[in-house]
């Protein structure tokens, strides 16, 4: 007979459990105890289809009328073919047939077992292959044992990370301890300890490094404290095996037309998302975008308002320091140039880093999205097009609303080349409800707003969003508020487009926009509240376009071209315009584009 110190029997465990009498799924069990109470839950079958949980070969091991025969799950065949006897009422077949009683027979030592029906959390890229494959991160309810510790020191020039997992062989009760640690950007050194014969032992070693790396206990680590010259631990969300992969199958039935399915594919695209945030520093392995927390997010934005407030203060030392924190929350590839270099020091580099938080964070949501979608039983790509709760339907290039659109991006486009690649009418859920009290309103424009493509998942399933308050206010001139602009050039300067090829892609919006009275300003102001009776802000930009086409329902289109007036040499140099409430703005269309010549 095999082992049956090693085996769980799934039904009787549950029993049990429901009587209050086992700890939690995948916390450590007194098998002792296990064994007693399983003796008290012969006659009660709570699963049509009866199981063990053998959790050191991680296979199912299902009943037939009293006789139990090894299901491998995924993690190739049993070294064990051994028929295994229990009680066939405890391990009922549908039929709750009698049988022979031959209760699990475990020696008065306790033994530790992990229970746990979750897919694996990977080991770390770079562990070695020949453990890689054979082991994987425990996991204790949910608790993951997986660090990712990292600290930047712009004074010192140092980058660097620590990696610590505790892993266990798929097939055998034996742990490791995994350390790799070295700078950011490269693989590092690694070190593996063990093997040991206990989770007990190897988590005890995991939470003594991180406590020495980190000066924080790691039961505690949900009230982190970062210490000087200290790592600093970067909580993460886990993307587990059996959610899939973020990135889209090549090919997949759409239900919902091919052209929205293709413009879905470019948005959902996890590849893009990486590649864009590489291309600005950001470091995708050590804190990979598909395990970001709001919690990450949030502490980046709270360092940037400290680097804010110190910025012209010349308080060199400070920013400094400030700017490490920043690096260290949201790591950075610098290669082998000098820290300093990088520091946050000016307005032009705050702006930058508050926009790559920005895409972060959009992205942050556009994961927790698609690991909402259906699984394999329904389209996957339309599963994510539902998520979205906005309707896109495709503008056909015969149509004058296509030609329309068309004239006002050419006419505004003075210093960009562009192609309408797709237009698409868009309804967001909500929206047109939450813009009934403006529909009416006089001075209802047709407005531009671009954004970056790790945006797009984020936007069209929240919609547009005045930044929160805890975000500082660097480069937004007039005030907390939602920007657009009647230039295509404005518009598209905050696509930062997407080289691939001999070509690049942009996004924008068109969206209804409802101004009002405005209050009109030549120069930066920020306003924290309009002037009675105001509705809006204008930038007066000194170039501009020159006609304007007024629709059926009101709506104003400057689709004129664009003239600059020579009398004004200074000052802004595209027209803005702001509103302060998100109800006064609804989206009408999305234009993707592709740029040629750039």
């Amino acid at each position: 007979m095999a082992n049956t110190r090693e085996v769980i029997d799934v039904n009787s465990y549950a029993a049990d459990k429901a009587a209050g009498k086992t700890k939690q799924e995948g916390e450590v069990i007194d098998l002792d105890f296990y064994s007693a109470q399983k003796t008290n839950a012969v006659n009660t079958c709570l699963y049509p289809s009866p199981e063990v949980f053998d959790v050191d070969t991680h296979e199912y091991i299902t009943s037939t009328k009293g006789k139990l025969k090894r299901d491998n799950v995924d993690r190739g065949s049993s070294s064990s073919s051994s028929t295994l006897m229990f009680d066939n009422a405890a391990l009922c077949d549908g039929q709750g047939e009698a049988g022979t009683k031959e209760v699990m027979q475990v020696p008065k030592k306790q033994k530790e077992v992990i229970v746990t029906r979750k897919a694996p959390i990977l080991p770390d890229q770079w562990v070695p292959d020949d453990v890689k494959y054979s082991h994987h991160v425990i996991e204790m309810g949910n608790t993951v044992y997986d660090a990712m510790l990292t600290q930047t020191h712009i004074m010192n020039n140092t980058n660097d990370f620590y990696v610590i997992q505790v892993l266990k062989a798929n097939h055998a009760s034996s742990y490791m301890v995994y350390n790799r640690w070295g700078t950011v950007g490269e693989p590092g050194e690694i070190k593996l300890v063990g093997p040991h014969s206990s989770a007990f032992m190897a988590i005890q070693e995991f939470e003594e490094i991180f406590y020495m790396k980190t000066k924080n206990h790691w039961s505690d680590r949900k009230n982190f404290v970062s210490y000087p010259k200290s790592y600093t631990w970067l909580e993460m969300n886990y993307l587990r095996k059996d959610q899939g992969q973020l990135s889209l199958p090549c090919a997949v039935k759409g239900t919902f037309g091919p052209r929205v399915e293709k413009f879905m594919s470019l948005i959902c695209n996890f590849s893009m998302m990486k590649q864009q945030m590489t291309n600005i520093g950001y470091d995708v392995e050590k804190l990979p975008l598909q395990n970001l927390s709001k919690s990450t997010i949030s502490k980046a934005y709270d360092v940037l308002t400290l680097i804010a407030e110190v910025i012209g203060e010349s308080n060199r030392v400070l920013l400094e320091e400030l700017s490490g924190e920043f690096y260290t929350i949201i790591p950075h590839v610098f290669g082998e140039k000098m820290l300093r270099q990088f520091v946050i020091d000016t307005h032009q580099k705050l702006r930058s880093k508050l926009e790559m938080v920005e895409s972060l964070g959009e992205i942050e949501h556009a994961t927790k999205l698609l690991r909402n979608c259906a699984g394999p039983q329904e389209d996957v790509m339309f599963a994510q097009y539902k998520l979205l709760r906005c309707a896109l339907a495709p503008v056909e290039a015969t149509t004058e609303e296509f030609q329309m659109i068309e004239k006002y991006m050419t006419n505004t486009a003075r210093h960009t080349t562009a192609k309408i690649v797709e237009i698409f009418k868009v309804s967001k859920e909500g929206e047109n409800d939450r813009f009934k009290k403006y529909a009416r309103k006089k001075n209802r424009m047709l407005l531009w707003h671009g954004s970056r493509l790790t945006n797009w998942l984020g936007i069209l399933s929240q919609g547009l969003r005045i930044a929160p308050k805890q975000v500082p206010l660097s480069g937004a001139s007039f005030g907390r508020g939602l920007y657009f602009a009647d230039m295509f050039d404005k518009s598209v300067s905050y696509c930062f487009r997407n080289s691939g090829g001999d070509h690049s892609t942009g996004i924008l919006l068109l969206c209804e926009v409802a101004l009002g009275d405005m209050l009109e300003l030549s120069g930066a102001q920020r306003i924290q509240h309009l002037p009675p009776g105001k509705l809006s802000v204008k930038a007066l930009g000194r170039t501009a376009p020159s006609e304007y086409q007024v629709l059926k329902d009101g709506v104003i289109i400057p689709t004129g071209k664009a003239v600059t007036d020579t009398s004004r040499t200074m000052g802004i140099m595209h027209n803005e315009y702001i509103v302060y409430n998100e109800d006064q703005v609804r989206m009408r269309y999305i234009v993707q584009v592709d740029f040629k010549g750039r």
